[in-house]
């Protein structure tokens, strides 16, 4: 086998993931039809980010001097997406800030968001996912965190001539189907080269 210098093969153009995706709650993939529903968050700028955190702890043997291969195990997974949200309504707003409600009977005139002072197991989205398009196929490539809620609360900054763009950092939690399975709360979809 010759060694190649750089990775860029007859492939590679048809492997880059394009563009900043957008963003949808609730999504559902139904594999009857092999298509997905679900409700799109807003427009978005700056693009988005995905973070699959790991926690590992190597277990430690009396004489192995480093870690040994097998030794390492996963203590936590922590996915996140962030989302650049530039399309702002009341509802994601809320969404920003974990616990919060919109009254929208109070006032003919204005939705008003107040917080709980506290999360209930019905703040957390069934799930918040990117939905983004690989150069080399019609399938989009999907990634669903599930059991979303925002981590960070809200943070809005303006200025003159330009629109405010609201990051939210949503994580996944566990439920009892995710312990069960021994599963993070995730999924990537990722399309079958041949499936086309």
């Amino acid at each position: 086998m010759t060694l190649q210098t750089t990775g860029y093969t007859a492939n590679s153009s048809k492997r880059y993931l394009l563009d900043a995706g957008a963003i949808y709650m609730n999504l559902q993939y139904n594999e009857a039809t092999d298509d997905f529903a679900g409700e799109l968050l807003g427009a978005t700028s700056g693009g988005n980010e995905l973070e699959i955190a790991q926690l590992t702890r190597a277990i430690e043997v009396d004489g192995l001097k480093g870690r040994g291969k097998g030794n390492t195990v996963i203590d936590a997974e922590e996915p996140t997406l962030t989302v650049n949200l530039k399309e702002l309504t009341a509802r994601n707003i809320a969404l920003a800030i974990a616990g919060a409600q919109v009254d929208t009977d109070s006032s003919t005139a204005y939705d008003i968001i107040t917080s709980k002072g506290k999360i209930e197991l019905d703040d957390y989205l069934d799930n918040i996912a990117f939905v983004g398009r690989l150069s080399g196929s019609g399938k989009p490539v999907v990634i669903v965190i599930e059991n979303a809620i925002s981590m960070e609360g809200l943070k809005l900054k303006t200025e003159d001539a330009a629109e405010a763009v609201v990051p939210i950092k949503f994580m996944g939690h566990y439920d009892q189907n995710n312990v069960e399975l021994g599963q993070a709360p995730f999924k990537i979809y990722w399309p079958k080269e041949d499936s086309e």
